[in-house]
This record gives structure tokens, C-alpha cells and sequence, in this order.
């Protein structure tokens, strides 16, 4: 009985001691740092974005802002580093803001988020720039995700995608910057640029574009030069960059097409004209749809025009059929730049070009006797001839002082004879 009065005593004692203890200490953290509050996000209204607005991250707001509806930006906007909007089922924003800014500038440490309230491939619409001509429009280290539930115009042009910017003309330019973007996620094409035209100020760097329902981009002839190898385009549903049939013509300027992740893929004509020059760098990988061929081609002195594919032994440039049956092939006419085709593959190539109405002639289609060295180049699996010369009504073989061929390789050529390097030309016997 003793003991047990002894042990219920120390018990008793333990219990005021160990309250007296939590008494003291709670004494001593009065400066305990209360829980911050979760805030939830701030919805914006549909005509929230008709003024000039600064959006900024709210630490306490894991989601800043909700945007519910296809809204049209016609004020000034701002987006400011750690921002994260969520866009409701086909929102999104149609950027109409004429020379005012839009500018999206997150940071490496803060990047800006833009988001679906439901993380589904191709949830929201994602952001169309239809009139964008202040040359400090920018959009950097953002990521725009779970983007491209429907096409971002309903009549043609047709534009789809994540993002992408219009094609004007008789305006001023468009303008817009892309650094260090991510474009994942969507429900069709990352990144639609087919309408732009050498006029606009357009820049991309570093851009990370993968996990899309079709290409990561889609561009013009015109601009294919402003993708270069900075940016990583693979892990989509279709891993090309798609140089669309519009603004085909690149003249007045030299261009680079750089070898990148994925191969390029031409849907239809791409046109060198006057004053433009191209040079498809080594380890470029090209595939062509049926009607898609490289035109070089002068209509007036001085010819000041070239088309120049330079590949190396180790890296060469590879040009062939998307469908693994035919596309049109490469076209010279008049042009006396250099032209140079030199380590290449070239198969596939049926000397069909639509544009000038040809049809079964060779990979290469001479004009006017171009100026073209080509050396160090496999042919193979062609339904023609490599080379095919027009000639008018002459049936005799042309001399074409103009073309030099060396250490070029012939394997599995329809048409021609391996002496004269599987040359046709028109109204030569079969």
C-alpha cells in the first residue's frame, strides 16, 4: 500500500513537473513565427486585360491567378518573375494590343508559369499574338504548359498551338523575343511561326519544346533560320521542325540552317530568289512530303543568288522522302553564285517540281546552266536520273561548262548511264 502511495506521489510529481516544463517553454518561444495563410487564387475577369496590367506573385497564393475565359489583351501587360496562371478548359489569351508591351519575364530562380487547372494535354487554348509590334515584346524564362486545346483561329489562316504569333502585312511588323521558354505538354504544335515574314522582329534562344501532341515548330521558308541549335525540339508526337508551303522565298539575305535534334521537314516549295543565299550546314537532316523541293532560281542579272548544302565525311547533310517514296528534288536556274553540294545523301529524289510544272527528271534539275559543284555526294534509290538538264527543243547532250562533279557515288539510279554520271536531259531516247 506504502509503494503504491510512493509511486502514485511520483507520478503526480512527474505531471506538475513535465506541466510546469510546457508552461516555460511556451514562455519562452513567444516568438514562434505564426503559419502564413494559403490564399486562394485571384480570378480575372474576361475584360480584365482592356487596361494597361502589372501581374505579381503572391508568396502566399500557390496559384496567383485564374483566367476563365479566351481573353483579348488590348492594354499594356506585365508578368512578373514566380507568377503562376492557371487557364480554365480552351482559355486562353488573344494578345490585340498594337505597339503597347507584352512582356512575360520570369527568372532562372523564379521562372513564370502558365498552366491549365487541370494538368491534361491540350487543356487550355494557349496564347495567340495576333497584333504584337512594340520591338520590347518578350516572353523569358516562362513555361507554358498543357496548352493547344483548339486551334487559336476558327477561319483560315489556320494557327495552333501553344503559342504562336500572326503573319501581317501592310502593317507594322510583328515583334516578340523568345529566351529560355518552355513550350510542354500540348495538345498540338508547340510553337506555330508559319505566318511571319522577313519583316518582323523576331528572335528565339534557348527554347525547350517537347511532350506535344504534333512538331514542336511549325515556320516559313522564309524564317526556318531563326530555330538554331541552342534550342532542343525533340520528344513530341512528330519530332520535325515543319517548314510550311507559306512565305517559301528567301532572297536579300543570308541564312544558316543549322543541324539540329531533329530533322527538318518541308512540306511543299522552299525558293531561293534574288539576293538570298542559304547554306544547309553539316549533319542537317532533311525529309520531303511528295510535292516538297529547293528551288535556286534567278530571273535577272546578276544572278546574286546561291544554295549551298556542305556536309563532311563524318557529318553529312541527308536529303530524302518523309513518305520513303519520292519527293520533288533540287532545282538550279541561272544562277552563277557558287553552289556547292558537297558530302550529301540525296535519295528518294523523283525531279517532280509542281512550281515549274516537271515532272520525272532528276535529283537535280539544271536550268539555263547554273553554276554547281557537287562532290563527295551519294545518289541512291533515285525512280530518274541524278542529273537532268533542260535543254528547249535541242535533243543533243549539253556540255555544261558550268557543272563539276567529283568523287560523287551512284547506287541504285533508274535512268542513265554511270559514264556520263546518270545525266538526262530533254528529248534524249530512252
Amino acid at each position: 500500500m506504502k509503494t503504491q502511495f510512493v509511486l502514485a506521489s511520483k507520478l503526480s510529481c512527474y505531471f506538475m513537473l513535465g506541466l510546469l516544463l510546457i508552461i516555460f517553454s511556451c514562455d519562452e518561444k513567444e516568438d514562434i513565427e505564426p503559419i502564413e495563410e494559403i490564399l486562394p487564387p485571384i480570378v480575372l475577369d474576361c475584360d480584365y486585360f482592356q487596361e494597361d496590367r502589372v501581374l505579381t506573385n503572391d508568396p502566399q497564393r500557390p496559384v496567383d491567378y485564374i483566367v476563365e475565359c479566351w481573353a483579348r489583351v488590348e492594354g499594356g501587360l506585365s508578368i512578373e518573375p514566380g507568377v503562376v496562371i492557371a487557364f480554365e478548359n480552351h482559355a486562353g489569351l488573344m494578345v490585340d494590343l498594337d505597339n503597347k508591351v507584352f512582356e512575360i519575364i520570369g527568372t532562372e530562380a523564379d521562372p513564370v508559369i502558365l498552366t491549365g487547372t487541370s494538368k491534361q494535354k491540350g487543356y487550355w487554348r494557349g496564347i495567340f499574338l495576333t497584333e504584337a509590334h512594340n520591338p520590347n515584346n518578350i516572353i523569358e524564362h516562362t513555361v507554358i504548359e498543357y496548352a493547344g486545346s483548339q486551334n487559336l483561329t476558327s477561319s483560315s489562316p489556320i494557327y495552333e498551338g501553344s503559342l504562336a504569333l500572326r503573319g501581317v502585312s501592310g502593317t507594322p511588323p510583328q515583334a516578340l523575343t523568345l529566351n529560355r521558354v518552355e513550350i510542354s505538354n500540348g495538345g498540338s504544335v508547340g510553337l506555330d511561326f508559319h505566318g511571319i515574314q522577313s519583316n518582323a522582329t523576331v528572335s528565339v534562344s534557348n527554347l525547350v519544346i517537347s511532350g506535344n501532341n504534333d512538331v514542336p515548330v511549325k515556320v516559313s521558308a522564309e524564317m526556318a533560320h531563326l530555330f538554331d541549335n541552342t534550342s532542343s525540339y525533340s520528344g513530341n508526337a512528330s519530332d520535325f521542325l515543319n517548314i510550311t508551303a507559306s512565305n517559301y522565298q528567301i532572297e536579300d539575305k543570308t541564312v544558316v540552317w543549322q543541324k539540329l535534334d531533329v530533322p527538318y521537314l518541308v512540306d511543299g516549295r522552299v525558293e531561293v530568289a534574288e539576293g538570298g543565299h542559304l547554306s544547309i550546314e553539316a549533319g542537317v537532316e532533311m525529309e520531303f512530303k511528295s510535292e516538297g523541293h529547293i528551288m535556286a532560281s534567278g530571273f535577272l542579272p546578276p544572278y546574286n543568288l546561291s544554295l549551298k548544302i556542305q556536309g563532311t565525311a563524318a557529318d553529312p547533310v541527308h536529303l530524302k522522302a518523309h513518305n520513303g517514296t519520292n519527293w520533288g528534288g533540287l532545282y538550279y536556274s541561272f544562277t552563277q553564285e557558287n553552289n556547292i553540294i558537297d558530302h550529301a545523301v540525296i535519295e528518294h529524289a523523283k525531279g517532280d517540281i509542281p512550281s515549274g510544272n516537271i515532272q520525272n527528271t532528276g535529283a537535280i534539275y539544271m536550268h539555263a546552266n547554273p553554276k554547281l559543284t557537287v562532290t563527295n555526294t551519294t545518289f541512291q534509290d533515285l525512280p530518274n536520273y541524278a542529273f537532268f538538264a533542260y535543254t528547249g527543243a535541242s535533243s543533243n547532250q549539253p556540255e555544261l561548262p558550268n557543272l563539276s562533279r567529283s568523287s560523287n557515288t551512284y547506287i541504285n539510279i533508274a535512268k542513265g548511264e554511270s559514264s556520263l554520271g546518270y545525266l538526262g536531259w530533254n528529248n534524249k531516247p530512252e
